[in-house]
């Protein structure tokens, strides 16, 4: 997820005056993009924001718009000096950085957005989305005209690839006729490229556009100047962009998470570990726009319940797009397989490679 442009840093203190004690815990965060993307950033600004009005003395330092290089590790130095015991590196493209970064300060914990392996002082999270999606599918697979559903992906990861998938199966559920219509852009963060593919799926008749780039602010406004509908993604705070064609969306909710990290810090007590956490955890369903109905709403969040209390979509027999079988009776993908996906299901139009 890199990103070029200037580096932005935000001082946001809680409790905090000239007069003031010492805070208790120095938070660092670093962004690969502007808290103001209402998209993946964002989520995690709003969330430590929440923990600074919780958790009483807590002092956040933020910087924005950090390359995924060695500067984020300079960064994150600069943030240690300036007190801080707990770092989130918000971006996949972080780890190297804030790996090198932990392993000289074994005091500071650090919390990385991503993968890969924990250790003592160095924990790793992420919110499961793939699976999340299939609701979300429910309500494009209910709200469509055309029965052609649009989806704009930054890079064909394989994380990626179960978002679309989940959708166009969660569609599928409850409409035999709907297809999924993907367009690759090449990158996270590409306004124009966004914009561009976003006109294209709605040249092709798609009237729903869902989407996983780290913004969804141009994909959403473009559609909804077009008079199409959008599934938001990353924040529920993209709802605003669009008061007319707004459906929901998926948004994470970091604070319940962070808050207990901050906590166990400020206590002696963190350990990194793997947490990963779907619908329920640290994924949320957003507010449905007003053009949706009682009974769509009763219906997507049916099959949130489902999926809280155990459904899994990627389950088989499951046959891609091009008819082979990629998943046999039985056969099913876990939360920690979600990376691995190198295929489109069944109704989905585009190309892995």
């Amino acid at each position: 997820m890199k990103k070029s442009g200037f580096i932005t840093l935000i001082l946001a203190l809680a409790c905090f005056t000239a007069q003031a004690d010492p805070p208790r815990l120095v938070i660092g965060a670093v962004y690969v993009g502007s808290v103001n993307d209402y998209g993946y950033n964002r989520s995690f600004h709003d969330a430590l924001a929440q923990v600074a009005r919780d958790l009483p003395g807590v002092k956040v330092l933020e910087a924005e718009n950090v390359p995924e290089s060695a500067t984020a590790e300079g960064i994150m130095e600069g943030m240690i000096q300036q007190g801080a015991r707990l770092i989130f590196p918000t971006s996949f493209g972080y780890a190297a950085s804030a790996r090198k970064v932990a392993k000289r300060h074994k005091d500071v914990a650090f919390e990385y957005a991503g993968d890969g392996d924990a250790s003592r002082n160095f924990g790793v999270f992420f919110g499961s989305t793939q699976i999340a999606w299939y609701p979300m599918g429910v309500a494009a697979g209910r709200m469509t005209k055309t029965n052609k559903l649009g989806f704009v992906v930054g890079m064909p990861i394989g994380y990626a690839l179960g978002n679309v998938n989940a959708f166009q199966m969660g569609a599928r559920s409850v409409n035999k006729k709907v297809q999924t219509v993907v367009v690759v852009t090449g990158g996270w963060a590409d306004k124009a490229k966004e914009a561009g593919a976003a006109n294209a799926l709605m040249d092709q008749g798609c009237d729903v556009v869902g989407m996983h780039v780290d913004s969804p602010a141009t994909i959403i406004q473009t559609v909804e100047a077009r008079g199409g509908m959008s599934i938001g993604f990353q924040s529920t705070e993209a709802r605003a962009l669009a008061p007319k064609g707004w459906i929901t969306g998926l948004g994470f909710t970091w604070a319940p998470f962070f808050t207990k990290v901050a906590r166990d810090v400020m206590a002696g007590k963190f350990r990194g570990e793997a947490v990963y956490q779907g619908l329920g955890g640290m994924v949320a369903i957003a507010p449905f726009g007003p053009s949706v109905s009682a009974d769509v709403q009763r219906q997507v969040n049916e099959a949130a319940q489902k999926i809280i209390k155990g459904f899994n979509p990627f389950t088989g027999p499951i046959k891609d797009n091009r008819g082979n079988l990629v998943l046999p009776p039985g056969a099913s993908i876990g939360s920690d397989q979600m990376g691995s996906f190198d295929w489109y299901a069944e109704g989905i139009i585009g190309k892995v490679r």
